[in-house]
């Protein structure tokens, strides 16, 4: 069976079965995916997982497509390994309990297969193309899996599973021994892992599906307030006229302040709303308008300061009106992307780009994030900067050490991860 571990320097944390495997998908991904196919990309002569990368199920007659998508995504992250999950679902006018064997419903079981008609008597449903495949070729899903173990295997990459889960269970399309049943195995719940905790430690939760995850990141209801534009107004107005160099130079102090305040809040303070009122959210999003300090911001997303920095943009991406949010939205991708978190990127990137198609800065970061760039690759493409020195110490914020990134299609690389699309 195949057995995954951890990326070097991080910790270890061993899959050995399927159904571990499958239940830790939403740890990396950051969200239960649902109509789904998920691919672990493997490197490396201890198998570490390198890329966790999701695509939408796809349409029947587009599955060769998108494998071969698929395979070139991880073609290019070199790896030498993968691991095939399709999530799939009953048909909407079937229930859970009435989904026949696996290995006796017609691939991609259609409804029409159990409409009235069929049960009145009526003209038989025509037969499904056959699938082209190994093993259970009649099971939901099969079709896709067997053009992506095809892709890869064109690629080069040994598919060394290829599972389909559904319901709390899980079944594999290539083994027929008597371990993997026709009718499949419950996945059962598993204690706690090291990668929940993991993620619970560093307040990042999995959300119940990716819409869940994307309205995460969306204007919290009844944002704006009037009072919250009044002041955008009046702080708009206050910079007027004003060189923009001595406005940059103003607002990276005034921000650094606050970063440096609220990074030495006592752990466990949660009254963040308390801490951001209007005239904060104003000045700090009209100062992101100015592109040295949005440029500067980008040393915040690593480092001492990168929690506090983290909780300030989130603030502004929930509160202020369009296109305010497109800056804050695009520092909260790179600081994503920096912790290997492609996904969240992703979102993030999208949400600014619907604050402001034209944000050039999120489109070209989008851009690096599909194809796969390491952050630091990112930062020096874009020619990211670190805000001027200030404060008693001439220190400014360091960037910290970068972690090996992960990217993504729902791709995400890990330790290299990431949910790209």
């Amino acid at each position: 069976m195949t057995s995954l571990s951890s990326p070097p320097g991080q910790p270890v944390v061993r899959l050995s079965s399927p159904p571990e495997i499958v239940r830790a998908i939403p740890q990396f991904l950051g969200f239960h995916p649902t109509a789904s196919v998920v691919v672990l990309g493997l490197a490396g002569p201890e198998l570490r997982l390198r890329m966790t990368l999701r695509i939408d199920l796809p349409e029947p007659g587009l599955e060769r497509p998108a494998a071969e998508e698929v395979a070139l995504r991880l073609a290019a992250e070199h790896v030498s390994a993968c691991v095939v999950v399709l999530f799939t679902a009953p048909p909407a006018d079937v229930s859970p309990a009435a989904d026949p064997p696996a290995d006796e419903s017609p691939a991609d079981v259609s409804p029409a297969a159990d409409s009235p008609a069929d049960e009145a008597g009526g003209p038989p449903p025509e037969e499904p193309e056959p699938v082209v495949g190994e093993g259970r070729a009649g099971m939901r899903g099969a079709s896709a899996a067997f053009a992506v173990q095809a892709a890869l295997g064109d690629a080069g990459l040994d598919v060394r599973e290829l599972l389909r889960t559904e319901d709390g269970r899980w079944w594999s399309y290539t083994c027929e021994r008597s371990c993997c049943p026709p009718d499949g195995l419950p996945l059962g719940s598993g204690p706690t892992t090291l990668l929940e905790v993991l993620r619970v430690a560093a307040g990042r939760p999995v959300f119940s599906d990716r819409s869940a995850m994307v309205g995460s990141v969306e204007r919290k209801p009844g944002e704006p307030t009037d009072a919250l534009e009044a002041e955008l107004r009046a702080r708009t107005e206050q910079m007027a006229g004003e060189a923009r160099a001595a406005q940059a130079a103003r607002d990276l102090a005034a921000i650094q302040g606050r970063l440096t305040r609220d990074a030495a809040r006592p752990a466990g303070r949660t009254d963040d709303e308390d801490r951001y009122d209007d005239r904060t959210v104003a000045m700090v999003a009209v100062a992101l308008q100015n592109v040295s300090v949005r440029d500067a911001s980008f040393a915040w997303t690593g480092g001492p300061l990168a929690d506090a920095a983290t909780a300030l943009w989130r603030e502004l991406v929930r509160r202020v009106p369009p296109p305010y949010a497109a800056a804050p939205a695009t520092l909260l991708a790179v600081s994503a992307y920096r912790e290997g978190d492609g996904v969240l990127a992703d979102t993030y990137l999208r949400r600014a780009l619907r604050d402001d198609p034209e944000y050039r800065m999120a489109d070209l970061v989008l851009t690096s994030l599909e194809n796969g760039f390491h952050p630091t690759e990112v930062e020096s493409a874009l020619g990211l900067s670190r805000p001027p020195v200030h404060g008693p110490h001439g220190q400014g914020p360091k960037s910290g050490t970068v972690p090996k990134s992960r990217a993504g299609t729902d791709a995400r690389r890990r330790a290299s991860g990431t949910d790209a699309r």
